[in-house]
C-alpha cells in the first residue's frame, strides 16, 4: 500500500494528493475513456473540444503534453510543464501538470539573480488554466482527471503570433539551426547577420528565429 510519505512533489507548491491511491484506479474520472496511442494523430477538431478532455487517456506523459500543446495551439496560449508528484520509495511519477506560460508569478527571491542584474519584465498573470493526468494502474495509461480552461489574459489571435510562445516555436531548439548559426558565427557574422541568415534558410513553417535566440546558441557553443 502506498503511503502518504511515500509520495513527493518535485515543486513543493501544491502537495501531492494521496487517495491510497483511488488515483491508480481513478474511479472519479468518467468512465468513457478514449485511448490514444503514441504514433496517431489528432485528425478532428473533436480531439480538442474541451468538453471531451477530462477522461481521455494517453500512452505516456510525453504524449498528454503534446496533446495539450496542440490544443493551446490551436486556442491561442502557450504552454509549460509543472508540477510532477512522485512516489519517493521509487522515484516513479504518478501524477504531472501542463499549464498555461502565464501561470503564476516569477519568484522575487531567485538566488541564482545577482543584485545587479537587470530583471525582465514579468509576463505572468497568475493564470490558472491547466490539464492533469494521473497514471492508472489499473488501466497502464495517463488520464485526464483535471482540465481547467478558464483564462485570466487575452488569446493570441492569429497563428502568426502563436507560434511565437516558446512551448510553439521550437526552431531554434533544433540541432540544424544551432549547427547553421555555429557555422556562421565562425565565419564572423554578427547575431543580426546571423538572424536574417536563418530565416531565410528554414522552412516556412518554422518561426522566425530572433537574435536573442542566436546569441543564446553562440554563448552555448563557446562554453562546449
Amino acid at each position: 500500500m502506498i503511503k502518504s510519505q511515500d509520495i513527493v512533489d518535485t515543486h513543493v507548491d501544491d502537495e501531492a494528493e494521496n487517495d491510497d491511491y483511488d488515483v491508480w484506479g481513478l474511479s472519479h474520472c468518467n468512465d468513457k475513456v478514449e485511448t490514444r496511442k503514441e504514433n496517431e494523430g489528432y485528425e478532428s477538431f473533436e480531439d480538442f473540444n474541451s468538453e471531451h478532455i477530462n477522461g481521455k487517456t494517453f500512452d505516456t506523459q510525453e504524449v498528454a503534453y503534446e496533446f495539450y500543446n496542440q490544443y493551446a495551439f490551436l486556442n491561442g496560449f502557450g504552454t509549460r510543464k509543472h508540477n510532477a508528484h512522485k512516489i519517493m520509495a521509487i522515484g516513479a511519477i504518478f501524477r504531472r501538470q501542463f499549464v498555461c506560460n502565464k501561470q503564476g508569478f516569477k519568484k522575487l527571491d531567485d538566488k541564482r539573480l545577482s543584485r545587479n542584474e537587470k530583471r525582465r519584465r514579468d509576463l505572468r498573470t497568475g493564470c490558472e488554466a491547466m490539464m492533469q493526468v494521473t497514471l492508472s494502474k489499473k488501466l497502464r495509461v495517463w488520464v485526464v482527471d483535471k482540465f481547467q480552461d478558464v483564462h485570466n489574459h487575452p488569446l493570441t489571435t492569429t497563428p502568426s503570433k502563436v507560434i511565437k510562445h516558446r512551448s510553439h516555436s521550437k526552431y531554434h531548439r533544433k540541432n540544424v539551426c544551432k549547427s547553421l548559426v555555429a557555422e556562421l558565427n565562425n565565419e564572423g557574422l554578427k547575431p543580426s547577420q546571423i538572424t536574417r541568415v536563418v530565416n531565410v534558410m528554414k522552412p516556412s513553417e518554422e518561426a522566425d528565429v530572433t537574435p536573442r535566440q542566436c546569441s543564446s546558441i553562440i554563448c552555448v557553443e563557446r562554453r562546449k
